[in-house]
């Protein structure tokens, strides 16, 4: 399990992606409103689009697009 920064979640991913350990990450820190209206919590798992709030927040860590994540979470600031 990893939970944290966008950035620390994605090489965590990486390492233990290299180790064939299996990885969830919560990304609860990207909820905005909890019923999947708003979008903000939108990311890309495995190819397709997931809202955290309603599907989430835990997902495996090396299906995530942590690059998309950061860019979206850099627009937020």
């Amino acid at each position: 399990m990893t939970i944290g920064p966008a950035i620390m979640m994605k090489f965590c991913a990486l390492l233990t992606k290299k180790y064939e350990v299996p990885t969830e990450a919560s990304l609860n820190a990207i909820m905005v409103d909890g019923t999947g209206m708003c979008g903000a919590c939108r990311v890309t798992v495995g190819g397709k689009t997931r809202f955290v709030c309603v599907e989430g927040p835990e997902f495996n860590a090396h299906e995530i697009d942590f690059d998309e994540l950061m860019m979206r979470l850099k627009g937020a600031q």
